[in-house]
């Protein structure tokens, strides 16, 4: 058994590293906090298989470090099988591994990129 002030202090390293991680990931987290939000609202508007194949995407995202940490990629969504991928930027994907590795998830049958210009 740790005594009390070791446990404490263990608990707050635990908490400060969470933290940074949150910190550097947080494109990341929003957009997964954004998907949570909107599966919340239209659970009963789109099937369950449609929201695993979502999340199922932005897993393969969230892995993919290039894909986690790219500046012009805004969010996603996923709709039919087809993933649709919001950007700011007019050149992207210009990685064709990233676009295959999203097509090879079961469900998936095509990745589209639509852009929006920054005003």
């Amino acid at each position: 058994m740790l005594p009390r002030a070791v446990n404490k202090r263990i608990r707050l390293m635990w908490i400060a590293a969470l933290a940074s991680a949150a910190w550097v990931n947080r494109k990341d987290v929003v957009r997964w906090a954004n998907f949570a939000k909107r599966a919340v609202r239209q659970r009963n508007a789109r099937p369950v298989s449609d929201l695993v194949t979502e999340a199922k995407v932005r897993a393969a995202v969230t892995a993919d470090p290039v894909l986690r940490r790219d500046p012009a990629l805004t969010d996603l969504a996923v709709h039919d099988g087809v993933v649709t991928l919001l950007t700011s930027s007019a050149g992207w994907p210009e990685h064709e591994t990233h676009v295959r590795r999203l097509l090879k998830i079961n469900g998936i049958t095509d990745v589209k990129a639509l852009n929006f210009a920054d005003s």
